[in-house]
């Protein structure tokens, strides 16, 4: 059987950085002739809802006064979620 190896441990990716890295790898044949290819592998991005922790304000309303979705919803921030998303 071949033996795979990669090139460089350094290369491969620490699984916090979005984005797609090529990972040099050398297949060594049992006849000892080698090929060399690269092994792309992609990261994707971290999910917002693992990325940030939304805040709850707690909603209070005089007896007979209805709530409203928009209180409801207005009680609720996301710190330091990016406005570019």
């Amino acid at each position: 059987q071949p033996v795979i190896t990669v090139d460089n441990p350094d290369q491969l990716p620490d699984g916090n950085t979005p984005g797609t890295t090529e990972v040099d790898v050398t297949v060594t044949y049992p006849d000892g002739t080698k090929d060399h290819v690269k092994v792309p592998v992609t990261e994707g991005e971290e999910a917002d809802n693992d990325a940030y922790d939304p805040n709850v304000e707690e909603v209070n309303k005089d007896h007979g006064t209805p709530t409203t979705e928009e209180d409801v919803t207005g009680a609720v921030t996301v710190p330091d979620y990016p406005s570019e998303k």
